[in-house]
């Protein structure tokens, strides 16, 4: 099986060769358009301030493009979310709390799991300190 012309495949049946790599792979991107996203991402800016610029003339379709597109890049990811006091900040009344606020609406879902996430973290923290505290007291009776 001669496959001089480069192809790749085989000439009597039009199927790749074993061990062909003479294409991309899915995903990859091209010269073309790796400048192509490159032009984008330098007018960024300027398509924005223009769709705004439409948007407060009142073009709706520009308002819609902005709300479906434009404002998430914009939107806090990081926000401050305070949560009602609680009497008694253990790990679980911290965590009752973060699900209460969650089922309320009052924070996202991914700003629950966050939280309880820092919850879990600080909770093994403080359980690393005390087994410490106690070996250290074992220790120390133990002399």
């Amino acid at each position: 099986m001669d496959n001089s012309d480069r192809t790749g495949k085989d000439p009597s049946t039009g199927r790749f060769l074993p061990g062909h790599s003479g294409f991309k792979k899915v995903g990859s991107r091209s010269r073309v358009s790796r400048q192509a996203i490159d032009t984008a991402n330098e007018h960024a800016a300027t398509a924005m301030t223009m769709l705004v610029g439409k948007m407060l003339a009142g073009d709706i379709r520009a308002a819609e493009i902005l709300l479906r597109y434009g404002a998430d890049p914009f939107l806090p990811k990081n926000r401050t979310v305070e949560l009602p006091d609680v009497e008694n900040p253990t790990s679980e009344n911290l965590a009752t709390a973060v699900l209460s606020a969650a089922w309320s609406g009052e924070i996202s879902p991914d700003e629950a799991k966050q939280l309880l996430d820092a919850i879990a973290a600080g909770k093994g923290i403080i359980e690393d300190a005390e087994l410490l505290r106690r070996v250290e007291q074992l220790e120390a009776v133990k002399r």
